[in-house]
């Protein structure tokens, strides 16, 4: 079975067993993690095919960008078609654990979803031991796991910061 496979099941039977505030809405960010996140931070997926993939669950850019995205684009952020949820879509070179690393990352984001509430999707998406581990203290962050750790690394993580929307990160790093 594949991640894919695993989380979209997991999402199924997490939607059906638990009725909150964003039970109703939580096709959203499934769609999200399984046919954009996912796939693009495991480098499944271009830039591009990520941007189109969530132009396919009626994602757009936000009514006031209106600039040109530049050939060599490596950011966009993108609304659902109600305006409730975001995705921001980024990749580029960054500095991880003092080592160089490219990062694909994918952060979603809504105005109705609370950490607490993201953090029970992750938790319902990423439990399987198996796959993903969850480091000792945070319980908002589920690590792949991986035969090759020192070479790349897919992790997600819920974080809150004052003032700002709660987010869920899906971040590939390759070293």
């Amino acid at each position: 079975m594949s991640v894919k496979s695993v989380i979209f099941c997991g999402l199924v039977a997490g939607m059906l067993s638990v009725a909150d505030p964003l039970a109703a809405q939580e096709a959203v960010p499934a769609g999200l993690l399984t046919e954009v996140c996912l796939p693009y931070a495991n480098r499944a997926q271009t830039f591009e095919r990520a941007i189109r993939a969530a132009r396919e669950l009626e994602f757009r850019r936000p009514v006031n960008d209106t600039a040109p995205l530049e050939e060599w684009a490596s950011e966009v952020t993108m609304v659902s078609k109600d305006g409730v949820w975001r995705v921001k879509i980024e990749e580029g070179s960054v500095e991880r654990d003092e080592r160089p690393a490219y990062e694909a990352s994918c952060t979603i984001s809504s105005s109705r979803a609370s950490a607490r509430e993201l953090a029970e999707l992750g938790r319902r998406a990423f439990r399987d031991p198996r796959y993903w581990t969850t480091p000792p203290g945070n319980d908002r962050r589920w690590d792949r796991r991986s035969a090759y750790p020192d070479e790349y690394g897919l992790a997600v993580e819920v974080s809150e910061r004052p003032g700002e929307r709660p987010t869920m990160t899906v971040r590939g790093s390759y070293y």
